[in-house]
């Protein structure tokens, strides 16, 4: 085992509510569940968060590719990082031991084993284009297939411009790669669907014997995703330069195995914020904070924009509430955190206006028509108009209780739970889908509850 490898840049117990509750009007057989809480409620106290999926998928890539044996510890237990696990050993892969870790892996250092020749990933979109990538470098026919609805043929492009062999039906999967001889060297790719595609290529970028010159051209949405990818491949030691438009990437004659830990998921962390800033709750999330390298670790900073009490360290973030004014910001490099902040504005004084949000159309749902559907159910005035989302807060006492439907989408559904904080009565439909990222996700939420007296 090598060195350690450096990736730099009390709940109250009274909870209330009764979750978790089936709905009466639904078959006896069904596992569908339901998630609503009784009123009043607030949050007081700590919390950590599960791993970073980001990270962990980026982590554990690279140590497939490295010399020697890695060990990765706090990669989340979530569908996700059990579908990309699944598919890697099914690649024929040696990665041992149980989520969240530590998990061996042993890398194979650019000599690929023999594996299955057809796998699923399902709705895990980040698995569907790192594997695409990684399997380009293998050289024999294999099959990637995942929900249809998730773009790839940027990058698959962009590997036919490097000497893959490769094709897609349509814009997404299934795809087919041959493999082929990719020397690497200067490549374009349109990256305003995904960030994801700048990031697979500069995974398999140290395997390929010229480096990469990724050229980036139109809108860059997510980039801090792409800056996440670059702090990986730095601790596997490979040298990577970050320009505005370009990317490089030099090869590497071998990369470094040792032991990561992974950092909280900023992400998640998101929704028990903007918890305590709703319900004027006392919220602390550990693990993330100046020194995460995830971009969503803004979050702080936007809550204190809208003027909620923030205090923000370098692992650590606490929150007050309540807002008390709208915000207008550029959302393009921070994605999945719109959902969250766009119920804090739903009750901040004003009219709040996001940009840089049609990315989120084509995320595991349409999460931009799911959202306003969902707001607009209650009373919420939220309207998309063209890159633009536009929420008119209030003080939400004309808001109805609604039956909110997440559309199987673990962000839209913490989104939904939310709002369900706010307006009584108000029910998540389908909550197990947060199992895709953070299957502990209500429970950590609930850890948090306090009774307080109704003040009126």
């Amino acid at each position: 085992m090598g060195r350690d490898l450096l990736l730099c840049n009390p709940a109250c117990l009274d909870a209330v509510g009764q979750c978790w509750v089936y709905d009466p009007g639904m078959n006896c057989e069904s596992t569908a569940r339901i998630w609503s809480v009784q009123h009043p409620v607030s949050l007081q106290g700590q919390v950590r968060t599960a791993g970073s999926k980001s990270v962990a998928q980026r982590v554990i890539f690279l140590a497939l590719l490295a010399h020697g044996e890695s060990q990765v510890i706090g990669a989340p237990k979530n569908d996700d990082l059990e579908i990309y696990l699944a598919a890697l050993i099914d690649l024929g892969f040696e990665i041992s031991g149980q989520l969240p870790g530590p998990l061996k892996i042993v890398g194979c250092a650019g000599r690929f084993p023999a594996g299955a020749g057809r796998i699923d990933v399902g709705a895990n979109g980040t698995a569907m284009r790192f594997l695409t990538a990684l399997l380009a470098l293998r050289g024999e026919e294999t099959n990637i297939d995942g929900v249809s609805h998730r773009p790839i043929l940027p990058l698959v492009q962009a590997l036919r411009d490097l000497g893959c062999d490769i094709d897609c039906e349509g814009e997404g999967p299934p795809v087919c790669i041959r493999g082929g001889s990719m020397e690497g060297g200067r490549v374009v790719l349109q990256a305003a669907v995904s960030s994801q595609f700048s990031s697979a290529l500069m995974l398999i970028a140290p395997h390929l014997p010229a480096g990469l010159i990724l050229r980036l051209v139109g809108p860059i949405y997510s980039r801090p995703y792409i800056d996440l990818t670059a702090a990986v491949l730095r601790a596997f030691g490979v040298k990577v330069g970050t320009q505005p438009r370009e990317i490089t990437v030099m090869t590497a004659s071998e990369l470094r195995s040792g032991r990561i830990e992974v950092e909280a998921d900023a992400s998640s962390a998101a929704f028990p914020l903007c918890a305590a800033a709703l319900v004027s709750g006392d919220v602390t999330v550990e693990g993330v904070g100046t020194r995460s390298l995830q971009g969503d670790r803004v979050i702080g900073e936007i809550l204190s924009e809208m003027g909620c009490p923030v205090e923000i360290g370098e692992r650590s973030i606490r929150v007050h509430g309540p807002p008390v004014k709208a915000i207008s910001r550029n959302m393009e490099g921070t994605p999945d955190l719109v959902p969250a902040v766009a119920v804090v504005a739903a009750f901040a004084r004003g009219e709040s206006i996001f940009s840089g949000v049609s990315h989120l159309r084509v995320k595991e749902t349409d999460r931009l028509m799911v959202l306003c559907r969902g707001m607009k159910a209650m009373g919420i005035r939220a309207e998309v108009r063209g890159d633009l989302l536009r929420v008119v807060g209030s003080d939400g006492v004309d808001l109805v209780a609604a039956d909110l439907d997440p559309a199987s989408d673990h962000r839209m559904a913490m989104a939904f739970s939310l709002l369900a904080l706010k307006v009584e009565g108000t029910r998540v439909l389908d909550a197990d889908c947060v199992s895709k990222s953070d299957p502990n996700y209500f429970e950590r939420l609930e850890g948090l509850f306090c009774q307080r007296e109704n003040s009126a």
